[in-house]
């Protein structure tokens, strides 16, 4: 029994060390996200589900994109601290309190929102001096996959707040004609 128990653990290790995120274009998040907002994190709590743990994020949300997502809402990350144990997940993102952030969502059955395709659907918003509002998202670092399961290289993400807006309201027209 503990050697079933100690190869488990192993197991799971090694499973934490890296994952494989399959490559989301900007419009597949648009389309596969269950909702787009803009908000700042206010707070953040973990809880377990299941034996994993969840950082849980309160977002204050100022505009909504995509969705019906007005007020507060509540956004589970996977990995965290809890009593002592600490769980991380590769490719899994960290919002910090106070920054203005736009977040590609997805609801699990459970109803769990969490950001699409981990760090993929984060997008800090930057506000630089005499310069549009910008939104920014760093390229992953985690192996990641196309849609027809060969590896490619992720890359940075930067362009105005104004053009990432039109361009879900242009792919969410699309859809709706379709």
């Amino acid at each position: 029994m503990r050697r079933l128990f100690i190869f488990g653990l192993i197991g799971a290790l090694a499973t934490l060390s890296g994952s494989t995120l399959r490559q989301l274009s900007l419009n597949d998040m648009i389309l596969q996200s269950t909702s787009i907002v803009r908000g700042k994190v206010q707070l953040a709590s973990a809880k377990y589900h299941g034996s994993m743990i969840f950082t849980h994020y309160t977002l204050q949300v100022t505009e909504s994109y995509k969705g019906s997502a007005s007020g507060q809402i509540d956004i589970g990350v996977p990995g965290g601290t809890l009593a002592g144990v600490t769980q991380r997940y590769a490719g899994s993102p960290s919002l910090n309190p106070n920054l203005d952030y736009v977040i590609f969502l997805w609801t699990s059955k459970t109803g769990l929102s969490q950001v699409i395709g981990l760090s993929q659907g984060l997008f800090s918003v930057i506000a630089t001096q005499n310069s549009p509002l910008m939104v920014v998202r760093a390229a992953s670092t985690e192996r990641m996959l196309n849609a027809a399961g060969q590896q490619v290289a992720d890359n940075d993400i930067e362009m105005p707040l104004s053009q990432l807006k039109t361009q879900i309201q242009t792919v969410l027209g699309v859809q709706a004609t379709q």
